[in-house]
């Protein structure tokens, strides 16, 4: 057997608990790195959003998420219609490429859902989210305008596209 078969035992298999792991925040959204590439040889990465009530993401495409708590609702575009689809704990998502959604808490209790994320998405997050600690509060009100159009306009550099952004209504 080649040595570059062998595994050493002390490294690989580990565990990563609820609320552990490295944290960020982008949009005023808190994440968990649950996996990243490193951990996957580069297949993809995984994140954790607690979703709380009122809060929505701008519409993007191609994810897959796995709802863990409470409800979720995901916009989706489907023959110039949108619907809402509203996933419970327990329910799987798969966005496909060029398949453009959303998604909004709009149940009365916090909800949890992992995401996965492909390189590119793991490294826009990495250039645009800001380091944070999970006992962090989420900033109050909307993000600042210029400082999320800044965001995301990073993203078409890492195939991340994002639908234009509607300025805010008083």
């Amino acid at each position: 057997m080649s040595d570059l078969l062998l595994i050493p035992p002390a490294e690989g298999v580990r565990t990563v608990g609820r609320g552990e792991s490295e944290h960020f925040e982008i949009a005023n959204s808190h994440f968990t790195w649950k996996a990243k590439g490193v951990d996957t040889g580069y297949a993809f990465a995984i994140h954790e959003l607690p979703q709380e009530r009122g809060k929505d993401v701008p519409r993007h495409a191609s994810e897959v998420f796995y709802i863990l708590e409470g409800q979720v609702n995901f916009m989706r575009l489907t023959e110039d219609q949108l619907n809402w689809v509203t996933c419970a704990q327990g329910d799987p998502l798969i966005v496909p490429p060029n398949a453009f959604r959303s998604f909004a808490n709009r149940s009365g209790v916090l909800a949890r859902l992992l995401s996965t994320a492909n390189q590119l998405h793991q490294a826009y997050f990495d250039e645009a989210a800001r380091t944070v600690t999970a006992s962090d509060p989420l900033p109050a009100g909307p993000p600042e305008m210029d400082a999320l159009q800044r965001t995301l306009a990073w993203a078409p550099k890492y195939n991340i596209f994002f639908a234009p952004l509607a300025a805010p209504t008083a």
